[in-house]
């Protein structure tokens, strides 16, 4: 039997709780989804305990990403929409392929971010 293992997802920044939601509602029973501060979710990625930080702010790259940078690392984590932007399905696609695990978006992107960053994810586990 081939069980699916759920994809493990942190959430810090702005709008925990909205991230959360949409992470859950569009991920189903394939992701778990903790909300946390953006210092415990970045170490719980760091232990192995989680597989993927999701964070907002303001303008998509600055607070919603400065722990996880400090400590996971520059090269694993990606702004996906800033402030007056809109997310790309393609770019996002390609971030996860590439390996980044930290990602970042502007509080008015959620909505469209968060879907578009799940569907990618559980694509590169075949989910």
């Amino acid at each position: 039997m081939n069980e699916k293992i759920p994809i493990r997802i942190v959430v810090g920044g702005l709008n925990k709780d909205a991230i959360a939601r949409v992470a859950k509602l569009v991920g189903g029973e394939n992701v778990i989804v903790e909300v946390m501060s953006d210092f415990e979710a970045a170490k719980k990625i760091k232990e192995g305990g989680a597989d993927y930080y999701f964070g907002a702010c303001n303008s998509g790259g600055g607070a919603a990403l400065s722990i996880p940078i400090g400590i996971l690392g520059y090269t694993k984590c990606a702004t996906v929409a800033k402030a007056g932007g809109r997310p790309k399905a393609d770019e996002i696609e390609k971030l996860v392929r590439d390996g980044k695990i930290a990602f970042g978006m502007s509080v008015e992107t959620i909505d469209e971010a968060v879907p578009m960053l799940v569907k990618s994810i559980l694509k590169k586990h075949g989910i």
